[in-house]
């Protein structure tokens, strides 16, 4: 399976100079503090924006800067809080929000606010979108040395999240045509024969069959080759590749699982925060009044990209591909097992050492992929509670909309796996029949390139398995190919496998904040751990 994470881009943000915010004569045993923040602000700023002008991404390093910039946003969060710093002018900030639709212009929209808590869950998000770049870069790499093993590279020609859609890049010879839609605005791809028919031309079908499926010389009969077209691709890559696949998808769901924690302190703590703020008090300067100031507007004012229910999205897409990436190292496992088993059904021994195969059950993979599908269901709830839709990014809804589609797919295809090594072969047909239909018109609809990419992939593996079972069905077998109504009968609940890690919010580096975090007083929390130096814990 291939797992689709959201390629987040990354925001930019423009210059500020915090001393000028502040009274020098009211705030002077801050003014270091406050230089400090302005550089390490720069810094971010920076790292930003070459990330944008550059093709080589340095995630780490945007990390970093994040990450060293937090502990002076978090001291300036504070101590406007407790009043300890006196304003002269309010903080504003602007940022280049990402989320934010772009509508007719070719730029993201840069929006400036007035909040230090605005500043503050913008750099917290930018920490998220890197921890979910970071991920979905060691994902593709998996990827890729599957793509490379097997001489396939082309499929993902264009990199990962490079805005290259799959449409028209060899899609229009293996895919065939479609017609059938599944309600939902999606093109199914079945046409008026039964749904295990085997889809599509002999022609499509010899177009589309790749190396994955033609290495044959290691089985002795026509029975065997067309029992052993699973999880092949394991067999051109040693146990090393495997290894560092298995730790990079291991690494890759911590990540996700760390984002979800960013994410969601930015839900719990410092959005209640912002909104519950008191009007900010601010010195008047000769050439002022004092004037006071309003409340923080409502949260529906804001850039959709602050808003509780599309960072809370954000939230339930990293737990979903966190989960994708267990359930993935643990297909690669069972595709291992599966491509290496005896050719006699339920020896449960392998062709190397005649031990038994140690492998997850498909049936359990598939219901933890339910579990993924029905995390993308709940995030394209939340984005639907965003009063106007169209302010959210055309792609990112994309992106969510069909992913819940995907991993339905995929977690049909890991259920056809289930019945075929149960040696169910209509209802395995059934099931490949269903999600292959269903990878087809992603392939050919989606607006969102990742997800297109992958559906495109998965569409040629999932055919050419429905083709395989479909000789068996017809030549030995002969079992009845269960309707969509009864496969849907069928479809298990989603579990649950991740939890998001908590984040432990770094020590102000200054104020009176600081000084209570240090001596645990004032009511500190106690459970939120120290970071002593950036990126600790991150060992790679």
């Amino acid at each position: 399976m291939t797992t689709v994470g959201y390629p987040y881009t990354l925001p930019t943000t423009a210059n500020v100079s915090f001393q000028e915010c502040f009274a020098p004569n009211a705030n002077a045993q801050y003014q270091q503090p406050l230089s400090d923040a302005t550089a390490f602000r720069g810094r971010l700023r920076t790292a930003l924006k070459e990330h944008k002008h550059s093709d080589r991404h340095d995630f780490l390093n945007i990390q970093k800067a994040v990450e060293d910039y937090l502990p002076l946003v978090f001291g300036l969060v504070a101590g406007i809080e407790n009043t300890e710093l006196q304003l002269t002018n309010e903080i504003e900030t602007t940022w280049r929000c990402t989320i934010s639709n772009v509508a007719l212009s070719l730029k993201l929209p840069r929006i400036k606010h007035k909040s230090i808590h605005y500043e503050a869950i913008f750099t917290l998000l930018t920490l998220g979108y890197t921890l979910m770049d970071r991920a979905n870069e060691l994902s593709f790499a998996v990827q890729r040395k599957i793509l490379i093993a097997i001489g396939d590279v082309s499929t993902y020609a264009g990199g990962y999240g490079d805005g290259t859609s799959m449409k028209g890049a060899g899609l229009s010879s293996s895919l065939g045509n479609s017609t059938t839609s599944d309600g939902s605005g999606h093109d199914l791809g079945l046409n008026s024969t039964s749904i295990g028919s085997g889809g599509g031309t002999k022609q499509s079908v010899a177009n589309a069959t790749s190396r994955l499926f033609k290495k044959s010389s290691n089985t002795s009969s026509k029975a065997a080759k067309n029992s052993n077209t699973i999880g092949e691709f394991t067999d051109y890559l040693n146990d090393e590749d495997l290894a560092g696949m298995d730790h990079q998808l291991t690494t890759a769901a911590d990540l996700y699982c760390r984002a979800a924690g960013v994410f969601e302190y930015v839900v719990q703590e410092m959005i209640p925060r912002w909104n519950e703020a008191k009007p900010v008090v601010v010195i008047p300067t000769i050439r002022e009044s004092l004037t006071s100031n309003k409340k923080a507007g409502a949260e529906t004012s804001r850039p959709v990209d602050v808003q509780t229910s599309v960072v809370s999205a954000h939230i339930r897409l990293a737990l979903a591909e966190a989960h994708a990436c267990t359930v993935r190292k643990a297909s690669i496992k069972a595709a291992r097992a599966s491509a290496i088993k005896l050719l006699t059904p339920g020896s449960g021994a392998t062709a190397n050492s005649g031990g038994a195969v140690s492998k997850t059950s498909y049936g359990l993979l598939a219901k933890l992929t339910v579990g993924v599908k029905e995390e993308y269901e709940r995030a394209y709830g939340l984005l639907k509670a965003v009063k106007d839709q169209n302010e959210i990014s055309s792609e990112f809804r994309a992106h969510v909309k069909d992913g819940k589609f995907y991993y339905e797919a995929l977690a049909q295809v890991l259920l056809g796996m289930d019945a075929y090594e149960a040696q169910q072969y209509g209802k395995a047909i059934g099931f490949l029949t269903v999600a292959r239909a269903t990878f087809l018109a992603i392939a050919k609809s989606s607006k969102a390139h990742t997800i297109a990419q992958a559906a495109a992939f998965e569409y040629r593996l999932a055919n050419e398995k429905v083709t395989a079972f479909q000789k068996i069905n017809d030549s030995v077998t002969f079992e009845k190919v269960p309707s969509a109504a009864e496969l849907l009968g069928l479809m298990p609940s989603g579990r649950e496998l991740l939890l998001i890690k908590r984040y432990q919010t770094p020590k102000p580096s200054f104020g009176a904040a600081a000084a209570a975090r240090e001596g645990g007083a004032d009511g500190a929390d106690d459970g939120v751990a120290k970071i002593t130096y950036a990126l600790e814990g991150a060992y790679f």
